[in-house]
């Protein structure tokens, strides 16, 4: 993630210091009804549940919590 950032800045793309998948595919209204359906509220379940909305077939999912 570093080595990528630094070579974003050197190259001048705009880019941020802190990046969440979540943050950029995920309405927080929704991550939030998910969370009160039972979703765990870790960043790795968010993320896999921001990716999985997003799809339009069905996703390889492994569930590190198992």
């Amino acid at each position: 993630m570093q080595k990528w950032l630094s070579l974003c800045k050197a190259k001048k793309v705009p880019c941020s210091e802190s990046f969440s998948l979540s943050g950029i595919l995920a309405d927080p209204v929704k991550v939030r009804a998910w969370n009160i359906a039972g979703l765990p509220k870790d960043q790795s379940s968010v993320d896999n549940g921001a990716i999985v909305s997003k799809c339009r077939r069905w996703p390889l999912m492994i569930d590190p919590q198992v």
